[in-house]
């Protein structure tokens, strides 16, 4: 008897990331949880078995079907394994399908990579933290509390659910003005498409001190201070070209959903050191400016319905797959060209009380092109994770350099050798 696979469609926001991946940008990011203890890695494939029954969604593969990519289900099943690969290697194969996430461990750390056609950064954080309920609430059954209530009352369908279809309103479409020619940070890149990550670890309270006295959000204050560690490498001539920071921000805080799937969006903020000043004052005023104008949820409606019609326009829908390709590989090359660096906040990520005491931090990091730092928080502790395809380090060296020369104090991870040494005097 033949067996009926169940498939899906990709959200709207998925279907850029198949055509764009490749070995130098393979489009996965990786969520790290660092516990206190070394990892026991049959209780984590345990606790993996169990999350996946509670995500079932994840337990698939991607497909070419004649007009758009699709999820089908299938019976592969996630095995951990120690950590052999460097961060965000590449997971999805078109010629050898397979799962389209990974849980590795490398001493203390529960790593989980996700290729972004399946999930964005929220809903990976939604599967690592029930990961990590089921491995503390086994090794320290004490530990356990009253559970974690991440999906309690959510239907399978309401995790799977496609947001952007739901919320899409044909009628309100944003306007999306052409961009000026951003500056991009140029420079050999590391051997063999390595990923060059450093993690800073501080504390939440001293950045949002000095954040808040200048009433600024952290996010606000993280992103002026990238764009003024990038003009601090400028030469003259690369002024004429703005600083754009590309800013995924999470649809969740504007509409209700439980979806564990795709559901951002991405607003660009741009600063000119020509017109717009070039004191830290002036560049965070410019910031805020931009925040307060694009974070409401007028705009981020006008973002999913600009999104969404294109999907929806039929003309376009008639286009087999393999056409639109070569158009898709076209548009994720412009809309690259578009910034010079990325700023993306995960926010707070909380556990239940009684597990605290195991984990030290969580961190995220995110396979680029172009530079990007990522943070989040857990209690008290910030980690700031900066990832880059580029050879040089200079860049890092002088975001970290404008954190340390405000008073506060950094503990530098790096897998970049001559940013370690460069830095271990300093931070």
């Amino acid at each position: 008897m033949r067996v009926i696979k169940k498939w899906t469609r990709l959200d709207n926001a998925a279907k850029i990331f198949p055509p764009t991946s490749s070995s130098r940008n393979p489009k996965v990011f990786r969520f790290t949880c660092e516990l206190y203890e070394a990892v026991d890695a049959r209780i984590l494939q345990r606790a993996l078995n169990r999350t996946v029954a509670q995500f079932p969604f994840y337990q698939s593969i991607l497909k070419k079907g004649l007009f758009w990519y699709y999820f089908e289900e299938t019976a592969l099943h996630p095995a951990v394994k120690e950590e052999e690969e460097q961060p965000c290697a590449p997971i999805y194969n078109a010629d050898r399908p397979g799962l389209l996430f990974r849980v590795c461990y490398y001493k203390r750390r529960i790593n989980l990579e996700i290729f972004h056609a399946l999930a964005d950064g929220m809903g990976a954080v939604h599967f690592l933290r029930t990961l990590v309920w089921f491995y503390l609430a086994e090794k320290y059954p004490d530990s356990a509390g009253e559970g974690l209530l991440l999906n309690k009352g959510s239907s399978q369908e309401q995790i799977r659910q496609d947001a952007f279809e739901k919320y899409y309103d044909k009628g309100k479409n944003a306007r999306h003005p052409r961009a000026e020619r951003a500056c991009r940070l140029k420079g050999p890149c590391l051997p063999e498409h390595r990923l060059g990550v450093m993690e800073g670890v501080l504390s939440v309270k001293s950045v949002l001190k000095i954040a808040h006295e200048s009433r600024a959000s952290l996010t606000e204050f993280l992103t002026a201070l990238m764009i003024c560690s990038v003009h601090d490498g400028m030469a003259v001539g690369d002024c004429a070209h703005p600083v754009v920071i590309t800013v995924p921000v999470d649809l969740r805080n504007y509409f209700k959903t439980q979806t564990a799937r795709n559901f951002f969006g991405i607003i660009h903020v741009s600063h000119s050191f020509k017109t717009g000043g070039d004191s830290f004052p002036e560049v965070l005023e410019n910031v805020k400016r931009s925040f307060q104008e694009q974070l409401n949820p007028e705009t981020m409606l006008g973002i999913i319905n600009r999104y969404c019609s294109l999907e929806n326009n039929a003309a376009i829908k008639a286009i087999p797959l393999e056409i639109k390709i070569p158009c898709l590989k076209l548009a994720g090359r412009y809309a690259e060209s578009e910034d010079t660096a990325a700023v993306s906040n995960l926010g707070k990520i909380a556990m239940p009380p009684e597990m605290n005491a195991h984990i030290r931090l969580f961190s995220v990091v995110v396979s680029t092109r172009r530079p990007q730092i990522c943070f989040c928080s857990f209690g008290d502790t910030l980690t700031i994770s900066y990832s880059t395809r580029l050879e040089s380090t200079d860049l890092p060296r002088r975001f970290f350099r404008r954190l340390v020369d405000l008073g506060i104090r950094i503990e530098i991870n790096s897998n970049l050798e001559q940013l370690e040494e460069e830095t271990d005097d300093v931070l």
